[in-house]
């Protein structure tokens, strides 16, 4: 019997390591860390050692089985010998089941440890966001009489003005003229862009600067709708929600409600953005929640009001996306959820491959200098001519018939101003 046990332990070692060797295999590898022999042996190792649970559990339950098999035959004190064999059963029963549970160990034991070689692979090997950025955009390295940002070249302005002049500021001047009074009338805008600012936490710049982004979008959608047929309503400085459905004072600047030609609904939920800077200037990421300014032509970060290159973004969008999905799940209306950049005096800032309140990931690359690679998850970041495109793309049917529960759905949410229509 004692053989028997030392048979089936050998057995559980030998499972114990094809799972560590199976754990390390290369096709599970993400960097050249895991794809080494020294990586494969250890990996067998640590799954042949975290199996020791389930080897002891073989042990017990054996030591265990021979004590009952030995008293299997008793006598009852009359002469008779009664067979215990239900025991037995169960024990072995139990045997197999903990054993079974067991060797789930060395599997996730292995596994773990892979995916500790990687992250430590990639730390070690990542240049970091700043790097990313000088690679990609060609920053260059700050004169010894000029303002630095870290070593790189820093400027408080860009060069939109020299570049392009006045030219780009049509749609900024076009949508600051719009008559947003016509939209109220035609009931495709309901709520006053940039009033429900009050009491979201931001300061004086801040609420100043939001409310300005909310009336370019506004009057830019507004336009579209009377001259390019957008088809859409706009409803202008929303509650957010709570986890329980209850109204809350986080502010959603606009949702944009559409239905299409098979009566399908639709819902853009845009953060609207005022933010510095013209034509030559590009948003980048900058590390987890963190975007920054450079100038293209000036091959330079550019500082901001505070005089600050980097701006934290809020996560506040990303959490209400989460907190209304039940409700737009419940009226069965698809949404997209979006930053949206509106121009200014001097055109739009470039926004492409920006992501809002991003994380970063680094990713093996063996085509990079550095090993590596790296992108951002987070809510993508639009122009508002890219908004319109997206939106014209849909081809919607007119406003008209979008159904007056949807719209009541979304009124119901706007922050009227105290002594205001509610229309």
């Amino acid at each position: 019997m004692p053989i028997t046990c030392i048979l089936v332990i050998a057995v559980l070692v030998a499972i114990d390591a094809f799972i560590g060797f199976q754990a390390s295999g290369r096709q599970y590898s993400e960097t050249p860390a895991t794809s080494t022999t020294k990586f494969r042996i250890a990996c067998v190792l640590i799954a042949v050692v975290s199996g020791i649970p389930s080897w002891y559990a073989v042990l017990f339950d054996f030591l265990y089985f021979v004590s009952i098999a030995n008293g299997v035959s008793t006598g009852n004190g009359s002469g008779e010998n009664t067979l215990y064999t239900s025991k037995p059963d169960t024990v072995i029963a139990c045997a197999l089941i903990i054993t079974l549970l067991l060797l789930l160990i060395p599997g996730h034991t292995a596994t773990a440890y892979r995916r500790h070689t990687d992250a430590a692979w990639l730390n070690k090997h990542d240049p970091g966001p700043l790097h990313d950025a000088v690679a990609e955009y060609g920053i260059e390295p700050a004169p010894p009489d000029e303002m630095t940002y870290q070593g790189y070249r820093m400027v408080t302005q860009d060069a939109s003005k020299e570049l392009y002049g006045t030219s780009l500021g049509v749609a900024y001047h076009a949508a600051m003229s719009m008559n947003l009074g016509e939209a109220h009338y035609r009931g495709q805008l309901y709520g006053f862009p940039g009033s429900g600012l009050e009491h979201s936490g931001y300061d004086r710049r801040g609420i100043s600067s939001g409310m300005l982004g909310e009336k370019i979008l506004a009057g830019i959608i507004a336009a579209f709708n009377k001259n390019g047929n957008l088809n859409v309503i706009g409803f202008y400085s929303l509650y957010g929600l709570d986890r329980n459905g209850r109204r809350t004072n986080a502010d959603i600047d606009c949702v944009l409600l559409g239905m299409d030609y098979e009566g399908r609904l639709h819902a853009w939920f845009v953060d609207a953005k005022y933010y510095k800077g013209g034509k030559d200037t590009k948003y980048i990421c900058m590390g987890n929640s963190t975007i920054a300014r450079i100038s293209k032509s000036r091959h330079a970060f550019v500082t901001g009001p505070d005089g600050r290159v980097t701006l934290a973004t809020s996560s506040n969008m990303l959490h209400q996306q989460s907190m209304w999905e039940p409700l737009l799940r419940e009226h069965n209306i698809d949404a997209q959820w979006v930053i949206c950049f509106v121009p200014g005096p001097e055109g739009t800032p470039d926004v492409s491959n920006l992501q809002w309140a991003a994380d970063r990931h680094v990713r093996y690359n063996p085509d990079s200098p550095s090993g590596t690679s790296t992108e951002y998850q987070g809510i993508p970041v639009v122009s508002a001519s890219r908004l319109v495109g997206i939106i014209h793309a849909m081809h919607l049917a007119d406003t008209a018939y979008i159904p007056d529960d949807a719209i009541k759905l979304f009124k119901r949410y706007v922050k009227w101003p105290h002594g205001s229509r509610r229309h």
